[in-house]
């Protein structure tokens, strides 16, 4: 047995998503908003015509809870921001 022992290695393989970019829309007037950062808000209301945001907080890194992809689901667009 061997002295040296990895009590965690954080590493792992890199995943490929099949997925592609969202379609580009013309306008942000009168769509929903996802948002995983407050700082734009008023901004995306006041100057594109945001009607809605959908707040949803993730208290750690990593991937959102199925609950938050839930509520994420009816928007329009989501931004999303890391504070780390």
């Amino acid at each position: 047995m061997s002295d040296e022992q990895i009590l965690y290695d954080p590493t792992a393989e890199p995943r490929i998503l099949a997925s592609g970019l969202a379609p580009r829309l013309a306008s942000l007037e009168g769509k929903r908003a996802g948002i995983l950062m407050l700082a734009v808000v008023a901004r995306l209301k006041e100057k594109y015509g945001v009607r809605d945001v959908v707040k949803r907080e993730k208290r750690i890194a990593g991937a959102p809870s199925p609950d938050i992809l839930a509520a994420l689901t009816t928007c329009d667009f989501v931004l999303v921001g890391s504070a780390d």
